[in-house]
């Protein structure tokens, strides 16, 4: 994921929201998802790994417009 890739799913209202995965997961760092017609009507398009050095921006770029902590409140 780059902060291009999130500026435009942003600005053409296909992001859904973002999900910041922290609970020992190698799959920790911020997760971004799109509207999708089915499965839930959200599907992951990309994440911002948690030493990435586009995580800050990344988070002030959705925040606000939908964060969730992990997974089933499992983080």
């Amino acid at each position: 994921m780059t902060i291009q890739r999130l500026k435009d799913l942003l600005a053409s209202g296909e992001f859904h929201h973002a999900t910041y995965r922290n609970f020992g997961t190698l799959w920790e760092g911020l997760w971004i998802y799109k509207r999708y017609a089915g499965l839930r009507g959200f599907v992951p398009v990309g994440s911002f790994p948690k030493d990435s050095p586009f995580l800050k921006e990344a988070e002030s770029l959705v925040g606000g417009r939908g964060i969730s902590v992990g997974s089933y409140g499992q983080g």
